[in-house]
């Protein structure tokens, strides 16, 4: 198969048009709400009603809010239907763009029309650093900011740090409140016209004090990463290492849950976590609650205990906890049906949601299906070997949907998945960056990246880290995916977004819808999710916040 270089919805990347409204997920989402004495009754009258409920509200839910970072239920998937091929440098599919102060990370949430971000404040020269963050708030059908509040911080960091941005993790919202966290030391509710209902202040340690483990909206609790003892110095953990704190339980981390109307604590976790991943809220046979979270990472404490662990998301007890030698968590934690499943070394593992106990697992490398670049074309090794990496997957990219648990991995430019019924691992190669000019054809990359200026949009350099201009492909340069109806979005740290056909019966050039963008190439950069709401996608990048969908009436 040929392909053209620039033309969006080519033989090359054929676009899907058909719908999506009525998909397993829409109804496996309002099932839930459902009783279940509901589901036993079997005459024709009440499978007519069940399949009209079903129905209409899978058309209420359609639109659809994103009221927390990993989306509505919590797993990174939404029903619905959003654009299939966009982007913004050449402003097509753009509804709206708004400026942000500086640069952030934090993915947009959005809910009641309104789309919560957070930001650095202003900068003024190259490579400021900072403590305070600003919680914002947006029109989500115009972009117009309707107020910012500052949200002021303990430890100080670089405004644009692979590791411990303030501004890391996302904002939640029930609807009526919305949650701001600056993760150097602070967190405040608002109601929706800016006003402040309660707050705590704690002063973090440790070098990684959340890179990415976003806070979970669950039965009016707020659950945020926190470490225990606020009276620990700032200096307790540094570059250098941090060995004279040895390895007490003391140092972890912990999930601490708030009641979200008062502010107040509720649990706090016995457990520890990884900053280096979310953890996933699902329900288990019983009907009870738990959260899936990963312990451990790569710099030692706070990094520590490495494994597993499934809490009770009513009082932060653990149900089980399952050490994992040389599982350092540096991926989301995620779980569907009656096992848990990640990543170790070159292998694809899983866990006994319900026990903990260890399953079987696949190989990564040997055996494995691969699609790469050939010519003008791709071609299709069955039974092939792939490259052994560092790390087996690239730091938070994975994510299951339906059979399949997606991942990008880290040893080369390609978006595997693994198909969890049959243990079948495909790959396939995707370009690194599309440069794309008015009046020109699109350049695609196959190898590297430009590098990236990482300016924000009054022309500062935001970072001083130099990993930040890399390609996004490696260690922790990178954000979620996300699913919206019957596509997977992969978005990377140079600005872009590969929407593939999650359901495609074989991870090949055929799966592949489009690759997108967020900006021109060599000027945008982010590692922020994407979020879906009312038909739309919400991205931000260093400098803007996006709106990308059908133009608004």
């Amino acid at each position: 198969m040929s392909f053209k270089p620039g033309v969006v919805g080519s033989n090359q990347i054929p676009a899907i048009t058909f719908k999506r409204l009525f998909n397993r997920e829409a109804l496996f989402f309002v099932s839930s709400w459902l009783p279940c004495p509901v589901f036993a009754l079997q005459t024709h009258v009440m499978k007519l009603i069940l399949g009209f409920l079903f129905l209409s509200l899978a058309l209420c839910i359609r639109a659809g809010e994103w009221s927390q970072a990993p989306g509505p239920n919590g797993n990174f998937v939404s029903p619905g239907e959003a654009s299939e091929a966009f982007s913004v440098a050449r402003s097509d599919g753009v509804v709206w763009r708004a400026k942000l102060p500086s640069t952030g990370q934090g993915t947009p949430v959005v809910s009641g029309g309104r789309v919560f971000v957070t930001s650095h404040e202003e900068i003024t020269k190259d490579s400021q650093t900072g403590s305070a963050i600003l919680g914002m708030c947006f029109d989500a059908r115009t972009g117009k900011e309707l107020w910012r509040r500052k949200i002021g911080g303990t430890r100080t960091t670089d405004l644009s740090s692979l590791f411990s941005d303030n501004t890391a993790a996302s904002p939640v919202t029930d609807g009526k409140r919305v949650v701001f966290v600056n993760v150097g030391g602070t967190v405040k509710c608002f109601d929706y016209e800016g006003k402040e209902l309660w707050s705590h202040t704690w002063t973090p340690f440790g070098r990684h004090h959340a890179r990415a483990h976003e806070p979970i909206l669950h039965d009016g609790k707020v659950i945020l990463m926190h470490a225990p003892r606020y009276d620990l110095p700032v200096s307790a953990t540094t570059k250098g290492g941090s060995q004279p704190l040895g390895r007490g339980k003391e140092y972890w981390t912990f999930l601490r849950a708030y009641d979200l109307k008062s502010g107040k604590p509720v649990w706090q976790a016995r457990a520890g976590t990884s900053v280096h991943s979310t953890s996933i809220i699902g329900r288990l046979s019983d009907g009870k609650h738990a959260i899936l979270t990963g312990r451990g990472g790569g710099h030692k404490p706070p990094e520590e205990p490495y494994g597993l662990s499934l809490i009770d998301a009513s009082n932060g007890k653990s149900i089980w906890d399952r050490a994992i030698p040389g599982y350092a968590a540096a991926q989301n934690a995620n779980w569907a049906g009656k096992a848990a499943h990640f990543f170790v070394g070159q292998e694809h593992r899983s866990v006994a949601i319900e026990t903990g106990e260890p399953l079987s697992g696949v190989s990564l490398t040997d055996g494995v299906t691969i699609t790469r670049r050939k010519g003008e074309g791709y071609e299709t090794v069955e039974n092939g070997k792939f490259p052994k990496a560092k790390k087996p997957i690239t730091y938070f990219t994975n994510l299951i949907i339906g059979n399949y648990h997606y991942f990008r991995s880290f040893g080369g430019f390609f978006i595997g998945r693994v198909n969890l019924k049959s243990g079948k691992v495909e790959y396939l190669q995707v370009p690194v960056q599309v440069i794309r000019k008015a009046g020109r054809e699109d350049e695609i990359l196959w190898d590297k990246s430009l590098p990236n200026d990482m300016k924000n949009a009054d022309g500062f350099r935001a970072t001083q880290d130099k990993r930040n201009a890399g390609s996004g492909w490696g260690h922790v340069s990178s954000a979620p995916p996300v699913v919206v109806g019957d596509l997977i979005y992969f978005p990377t740290m140079v600005g872009m977004v590969y929407v593939l056909k999650w359901n495609a019966p074989i991870l090949n050039e055929d799966a592949l819808v489009s690759w997108s963008d967020l900006g021109t190439a060599g000027e945008t950069w982010s590692l922020s999710g994407l979020a879906y709401a009312d038909g739309r996608l919400y991205a931000r990048t260093l400098k803007e916040l996006i709106c990308i969908g059908a133009k608004a009436e």
